[in-house]
């Protein structure tokens, strides 16, 4: 039985473009090991980006969204779009709001902040 996520990971083939997107835009603390991995912890998850090599899926969200929590969607969108993100239009539903960005390497991920 699956007791959790151990680990979310993006394989990046420019990792340092990755690190200023996702730990200098999005504020994720990513703590770069090496010249081939960088992670963070984030909840009971941690979160990570790996350096691209032969046989490796290829960069790009390839059908799967990650989706990180934040206290005030508009607010994170602004902000990023002000730092020339793309950022698509904030939804706001009955279970919370949520926007989709556009990373680097074609990787889609998504801002959420449950309704209070």
């Amino acid at each position: 039985m699956v007791a959790g996520i151990s680990v979310v990971y993006l394989y990046v083939r420019d990792l340092d473009a990755a690190l200023g997107f996702f730990r200098d835009l999005l504020g994720i603390p990513l703590e770069r090991h090496d010249d081939t991995w960088a992670e963070a912890a984030l909840g009971g998850a941690r979160f990570a980006l790996h350096a691209w090599h032969e046989g490796a899926p290829e960069p790009g969200s390839g059908g799967v969204r990650v989706s990180f929590l934040v206290d005030d969607v508009e607010a994170e969108a602004a902000r990023l779009r002000d730092a020339g993100v793309e950022v698509a239009e904030v939804q706001h539903e009955e279970y919370g709001s949520h926007c989709d960005l556009n990373g680097p390497e074609g990787y889609v991920v998504s801002l959420f902040a449950p309704a209070r």
